[in-house]
């Protein structure tokens, strides 16, 4: 470092020291001003009982309470002076009590001893009237959270009372209340609501207030039967929720009946329920369907909310396709216009004429009758009418007309495997009637299109060709348009036109072992409410040492869609897969309880019984139905029931003994994830033994 170095940062620190000496010292008497002018009075306010700034009023008699508010800077300084404009009428205390003297008005300034500037003044009005009682309409109120009450406060005064109340609550974090007395629940607890009088005369009434967590309340928002195909009966009731719920097929008790004014007089058991958020449920029915017209009445009594709702079965059905055939120089003709009208119904055309000779009669009937001798020809003559029934309800009826003479034959054109006439799938199969009318003498049929021997002509009627599927394995995705000729022996002919239309449908494949009685599996289709079933016709053994185990193989075709997979067993749906989504060919394999259910049957000497009986298997809360029966068994006496699921079970023995039947009951058998005995003792003795 050199010399001049030195000196600059010498003086540098010299600067800076005298710098901060300079910054930290002040002269003591500003110090003392700048303090002195903080001390102030801001401002003085005045508020009466009701929460008023202007006004107050209070009894003769009777005293009430000034709140004053000071903004100063010291507490010293928030001290104050009353003064009354009019002491006959009220009186003041240094506290701020007024007091009402005698009936009239008086002014009371509120003034700050500080700085008699500020100041604040309110108006009182002193009546000679006076409130004696104040009465809630309720002691206690309960609400949840969010909701609210209304609260209503009955006065009893004296004439020119001040009638004015306050309401109050004990703790805004649970209840609040409004002036009009409206309790809002705020939070989980409790709190006291108060009603008080603010004419001095402190007369009161409260309401305790339980605030509890807000409930969700579930019923039953609507209840339908599930008919998407427009079937004339279903075993499917679908049920809304207010708000999902997990429930089971237990929670659901389901009645029918016939009549509106009848009464229901028994419950429909439930096989099952589906659903995939726990608020729409599919209801399916384990013996019963429900037919066009009934009441069904459902409740749950799980819900919190509304239990049971009832609907009336009215099938809304798609368009009636009715043909009608005959031929010129046929005598009178009549036909009913097929509906599904309930109780007297009234038809009327809605589009299209009648055939010449024709007339439409509406009598007192459950349809309309069309009469008439034809009289010219009618090649596919479409009429639809329209029948109103008795509730309103109106359906709709394409009828064909086929007339034809001994020079015409006419043949109808119709198109199945739509919503109206029946789905028919891949590798399905069907018959269906092709009418034609006129002609003379044999009549011969023929398809010029069988697409490759796909469809054949099955039968040939006087007015109809029976048409099938040849080959179900050639039946394919798609439209076929089968055109059919008709021939007669003078070489007359006419030709129609048969439209399948079949929808797409995926391969499936089921394995299971052989445990199900018949080696079915059944698939429910949600989309459309539709019972598929596979029947495994293929057996396959495989071995393990000494030990054989059977694999049932089904192949068939299903519709996509989402379904339900079970079979059945001892009158029940037991689920293999309850949502499964099929949109192209689909391998399953599936393995069945091996649960038994085996026993001995003796006789009334406890020898093992030798000669021939049914031995029939109920659930023991439904013995009107028989599930499952062995009518024989073993020379050892022996029965075995295979592939039981859990549940409660009961045998029924009979048979007959010297030409009399008998009959006798097992006790409960109760299954639970194992095999499970039953001995049954008969009524009755081996023919070896005579003793009975």
């Amino acid at each position: 470092m050199n010399g001049k170095s030195t000196i600059k940062s010498l003086t540098a620190l010299t600067m800076a020291g005298a710098m901060v000496f300079s910054m930290n010292t002040m002269p003591v008497s500003a110090a003392k001003k700048k303090a002195k002018a903080k001390s102030t009075v801001k401002s003085v306010k005045v508020v009466a009982p009701s929460g008023s700034k202007k006004s107050a009023t209070v009894a003769k008699g009777k005293s009430i309470k000034l709140a004053v508010t000071v903004n100063a800077t010291k507490k010293a300084y928030k001290k104050v002076t009353y003064k009354v404009s009019n002491k006959k009428v009220i009186s003041v205390s240094k506290k701020g009590v007024v007091k009402g003297k005698k009936a009239g008005t008086a002014t009371v300034k509120v003034i700050s001893t500080k700085n008699k500037k500020k100041k604040a003044s309110i108006k009182i009005k002193v009546v000679s009237g006076a409130v004696k009682t104040i009465k809630l309409n309720k002691s206690s109120l309960a609400l949840n959270v969010g909701d609210s009450g209304k609260l209503s406060a009955k006065v009893t005064a004296s004439k020119k009372a001040y009638k004015t109340l306050k309401w109050t609550t004990s703790n805004k974090k649970v209840a609040t209340v409004t002036s009009k007395g409206v309790v809002k629940g705020i939070g989980k607890g409790t709190a006291k609501i108060t009603v008080a009088s603010l004419d001095g005369t402190g007369k009161k009434s409260t309401c305790t207030v339980t605030v509890r967590e807000k409930q969700v309340v579930n019923g039953i928002k609507s209840l339908e039967v599930y008919n998407p195909l427009k079937s004339y009966s279903s075993s499917t009731l679908k049920v809304t929720l207010d708000s999902p719920q997990a429930l089971t097929a237990d929670d659901f008790k389901v009645e029918m009946k016939r009549y509106g004014e009848g009464s229901y007089m028994g419950t429909i058991s439930v096989d099952d329920v589906y659903t995939t958020d726990n608020q729409t449920y599919e209801v399916y029915l384990a013996k019963d369907d429900i037919y066009n017209g009934r009441y069904v009445r459902v409740t749950v009594n799980a819900l919190n909310g509304q239990k049971t709702a009832e609907v009336r079965f009215l099938v809304d059905p798609d368009t009636v396709r009715q043909v009608h055939t005959a031929k010129i120089g046929d005598d009178e003709q009549s036909f009913s216009v097929d509906n599904d009208a309930m109780g007297t119904s009234r038809s009327v055309i809605k589009t299209g004429t009648l055939p010449a000779g024709y007339k439409l009669i509406n009598e007192l009937g459950d349809s309309a009758c069309v009469r008439g001798i034809p009289s010219a020809v009618a090649d596919n003559q479409h009429v639809v009418f329209t029948t109103t029934d008795e509730i309103g309800r109106d359906t709709t009826t394409d009828v064909n007309f086929l007339i034809g003479d001994g020079d015409h034959i006419v043949v109808e054109n119709q198109t199945i495997g739509d919503q109206v006439s029946g789905m028919i799938y891949v590798k399905d199969s069907f018959y269906k009637n092709l009418h034609f009318a006129g002609g003379n003498g044999k009549i011969t049929a023929e398809i010029l299109n069988t697409y490759d021997g796909t469809f054949k002509i099955d039968d040939t009627y006087s007015d109809s060709v029976g048409i099938t599927v040849a080959d179900s394995n050639k039946l394919a995705a798609g439209t076929y348009d089968i055109p059919v000729r008709i021939t007669d022996s003078n070489g007359k002919t006419g030709q129609g036109t048969l439209k399948v239309i079949v929808t797409t449908s995926a391969k499936i494949v089921t394995k299971v072992n052989n445990n199900s009685p018949d080696g079915t599996i059944y698939f429910y289709n949600h989309n459309s409410n539709e019972e598929f079933s596979l029947r495994s016709i293929e057996k396959e053994s495989k071995y393990s040492g000494s030990v054989g185990n059977t694999t049932l193989t089904s192949t068939g075709y299903l519709p996509h869609g989402t379904y339900s997979v079970y079979y059945r067993m001892c009158g029940r749906k037991i689920m293999l897969n309850k949502s499964l989504n099929v949109s192209g060919d689909t391998n399953l394999e599936f393995t069945l309880p091996t649960t038994k259910i085996t026993g001995t049957i003796y006789d009334v000497n406890n020898k093992k019984y030798e000669n021939s009986v049914d031995v029939c298997m109920y659930r023991s809360n439904d013995l009107d139905t028989r599930y499952y029966s062995v009518s024989d068994y073993t020379s050892d006496g022996t029965y075995s029931f295979q592939g039981v699921p859990d549940g409660q079970y009961v045998l029924v023995v009979s048979g007959q003994k010297d030409g009399k039947y008998f009959e006798t009951t097992s006790g409960t058998i109760t299954v639970s994830g194992g095999n499970a005995t039953m001995d049954v003792k008969l009524p009755v003795a081996n023919p070896a033994n005579p003793q009975q």
